[in-house]
């Protein structure tokens, strides 16, 4: 009988050994469905990236830039524009030459006062008065963008079709495609998705683990009858290969089925402002081929591995002799994970490439590994403690378990240790990495749409008032130029400035604006000590560069700043403005904030048009995304956690029947073997999560380094901590209902 057969007659024969198998197979199903999901997030990002990759053009020197110049086909201005809290993607276009070359996805590039939009924006747009939407888009629809070419499938993207010469600051390109430049993707994305593989990864690991030892002792001792009766060390592990194969291949290969459905509930997380479509969740073929030969091997590896007992030592096997000690030498491994880490901390902040950050991932995951590797050291440690200094019946029992075997105990709190550490490394990095996405400054008031730059004319903004007061609008337009000021005895430093009236700065600019008084004057931030006398001003759309000096006797007043600090001048004070308007400011009520704004668009195409509104929204996806992703990952990493620690607990009191068999038939009490039960799951659990939680601080502290940002101590660090000795106290307590089902006669039936 080959060892296949003898594994099946096995698993037909015994019930128990069935349950361990069908364990290991849910548990390396959970574990592969899960590392594919996390392996696919890098490529999701990519092909997003990949179908959006047409929208910029990229220039690596001068003269390609001056060559795409003298080839271009049309003029392109990207500007993001919204709807409420919905981004949209505009492209003002202008074609110089016929049949323009387009992206996948693109029907063409519309002429003048055509326009092409994504489905989600025309429906979007049919639903909302014109007024509010659709009159921003100038020109009839003449087609919709295909999947091919949008981010995600509800995304809102507009391109409108001009005259060359109503675009004169556009970019010149060659077509609007990709160039077969591959998409370029956010390297923080990337970075964070990868912490998140290795974090999530062990806790799978740990699963699958737990899931197999279910019934370890008692396949233990079997082997080591059959050692006894005369079977090789070869057929053994051969025995147990093939009862451990047949368990983890079912499993691998129900992982990846359950991939594919798994796609369409993932496509459902909002990202960047929007869902996914399925197929970028679908993993590549040799991905999934690696996945179904690693997961069973490493499922056997294990297992194979566990059996040096039964190989060498068959007798002390089938009698459960006291296992080896863990070593204080394991403590040096916790150190080398430390010092290996901090070294690939250094080496990513020298280097340029992703050789740094490859082997920041590989020292993050040897601190997570050697967390799970000191911890039967601290729970021997702390069976000890309890063995010596026991004040019932129960302590004493847990401590000489802690004692006697204290890999098996530590079982049920390696999955809690990881999930704590990945936890509290996140929960340390998320105020800072949240503290980097830019919220509005202050600088201009709420509820005033500002058009920055030159990319407008006299002429344009003219339609803007007469499009504003044809629609019965009052929402005054203010020309502000914008340049900078510096003394001419220290010519090296100089601040910036804005070309505007006082009483028109009173209603724009946050800063607080009072004391105007007629006549030309410039003002200055509160306290500011510069001699008036001295100053030069340049415009930022000045054509020379040169700085003009102010007329002698210019009266000079103060502001207190608040979000933006520089000096003000009423545009009277050289007579009429030095140069060109740069910027356009409306102010708007909440009556009339959606017309305005479709007025603006309309009217200026091309311009980079900023609310405070518009920018914080902006700031609060980004915010959601990651707060999202943070909660999706700490609740991946506490159910895995707490699944592993019930069946390692569970698998705990199966493997002790005949131990809990004979307590029972000499007259203890099952409400005391319950007590000690829940005492040794929960005090290593303890010591072990807290250990945890600082490593993760420590760890997080460590990667804030490398964007810059510091650790921000708060109450909500200590919350993975409180949820692992929660999710170990739940695990306990897995515990009772299999310890009611042992009774004195599992002592005989052993």
């Amino acid at each position: 009988m080959n060892p296949v057969q003898l594994a099946l007659r096995v698993l037909r024969g015994d019930s128990r050994s069935r349950t361990s198998a069908i364990f290991t197979a849910i548990g390396v199903a959970v574990g592969v469905t899960l590392v594919l999901w996390l392996a696919t997030v890098p490529g999701a990002l990519q092909s997003r990236a990949d179908r959006e990759s047409w929208r910029s053009q990229g220039y690596s020197s001068q003269e390609q830039f001056e060559q795409s110049k003298d080839n271009a086909a049309v003029l392109v201005a990207n500007t993001r524009d919204n709807v409420g809290t919905q981004r949209i993607e505009r492209f003002d276009v202008a074609a110089l030459k016929p049949n323009v070359p387009v992206a996948p996805g693109i029907p063409k590039v519309p002429g003048p006062d055509e326009v092409v939009l994504s489905p989600a924006l025309a429906k979007l747009a049919a639903s909302m008065p014109a007024d509010q939407l659709a009159d921003r888009f100038k020109g009839k629809v003449v087609g919709q963008f295909g999947p091919e070419a949008l981010k995600y499938p509800d995304e809102l993207v507009a391109m409108v079709g001009h005259d060359p010469s109503e675009m004169p600051n556009a970019s010149p390109r060659a077509g609007l495609t990709s160039s077969g430049v591959v998409g370029e993707v956010n390297p923080m994305l990337v970075f964070l998705s990868q912490i998140g593989i290795v974090v999530l990864i062990a806790p799978c690991l740990v699963l699958v683990a737990s899931a197999a030892r279910l019934t370890a002792a008692r396949r233990e001792r079997r082997l080591a009858a059959l050692r006894l009766a005369g079977a090789t060390p070869q057929q053994v592990v051969a025995m147990t290969a093939a009862e451990t194969a047949i368990a983890s291949i079912i499993g691998a290969v129900l992982g990846v089925v359950i991939t594919f459905p798994m796609r369409e509930l993932t496509a459902l997380i909002p990202w960047d402002g929007g869902g996914w479509y399925p197929s970028d969740w679908t993993p590549s073929g040799l991905l999934i081929a690696g996945v179904l030969v690693l997961a069973p091997l490493l499922v056997v590896g294990a297992a194979v591995f566990g059996l040096r007992r039964v190989v060498n030592r068959p007798l002390g096997a089938a009698q459960q002799q006291n296992k080896r000690q863990p070593n204080v030498a394991r403590l040096l491994w916790l150190v080398g994970a430390a010092v290996a880490f901090v070294v690939a901390i250094g080496a990513a902040q020298n280097s340029r490439g992703d050789s740094g950050m490859f082997f920041v991932l590989i020292g993050l995951a040897a601190v997570a590994v050697s967390l799970v590797f000191v911890g039967p050291l601290v729970t021997s440690a702390i069976g000890r403690i309890f063995t010596h200094r026991w004040r019932s019946p129960a302590t004493l029992l847990a401590g000489r378990r802690l004692m006697d075997d204290p890999k098996a105990a530590f079982r049920a709190s390696a999955g809690v240790v990881l999930a704590v550490f990945a936890g509290s490394m996140a929960l340390a990095m998320f105020p800072s990495v949240e503290a980097q996405i830019g919220y509005s400054s202050g600088k201009w008031r709420d509820g005033v749409f500002v058009a920055e730059g030159s990319g407008h004319t006299k002429d344009q903004i003219d339609d803007v008032k007469a499009d504003l007061t044809a629609r019965g609008v009052n929402a005054p337009v203010i020309e502000i130029g914008e340049g900078s000021f510096r003394s001419n005895s220290d010519k090296d430093r100089s601040m910036s400035g804005l070309v505007l009236g006082c009483s028109d700065a009173a209603q724009v600019l946050g800063a607080k604006i009072d004391g105007c008084r007629p006549g030309p004057a410039i003002y200055l931030p509160r306290g500011t000590a510069l001699d008036p006398s001295r100053l030069e001003y340049q415009s930022y759309t000045s054509k020379t560069g040169d700085y003009l000096p102010l007329p002698q006797g210019v009266s000079v007043q103060e502001y207190n700043p608040s979000g933006w600090y520089g000096i003000l001048m009423d545009p009277a004070v050289f007579g009429d403005r030095p140069d060109a308007t740069g910027t356009v400011a409306v102010v708007t009520s909440p009556a009339n904030r959606e017309v305005v704004h479709t007025v603006l668009v309309r009217n200026l195409p091309g311009i980079s048009l900023y609310s405070n509104e518009r920018y914080d929204s902006r700031a609060d996806t980004l915010s959601g995304d990651l707060r999202r992703a943070t909660l999706l990952g700490l609740s991946i990493a506490t159910v895995l956690g707490g699944i592993s620690a019930a069946v390692a607990a569970a698998g705990s009191v199966v493997d002790r029947r005949r131990t809990f068999g004979a307590l029972i038939a000499a007259g203890t009490p099952v409400s005391v073997l319950t007590k000690a039960l829940r005492r040794e799951a929960m005090l290593p659990a303890l010591v072990a999560t807290l250990g945890a939680g600082t490593a993760g601080v420590l760890v997080g502290s460590g990667l804030l380094t490398l964007i810059k940002g510091e650790v921000s101590l708060n109450p909500w660090i200590l919350t993975p901590v409180v949820l692992g000795i929660v999710v170990a106290l739940m695990a306990a307590a897995a515990c009772g209902p299999v310890l009611r089902r042992v009774s004195a006669r599992d002592y005989s039936d052993e």
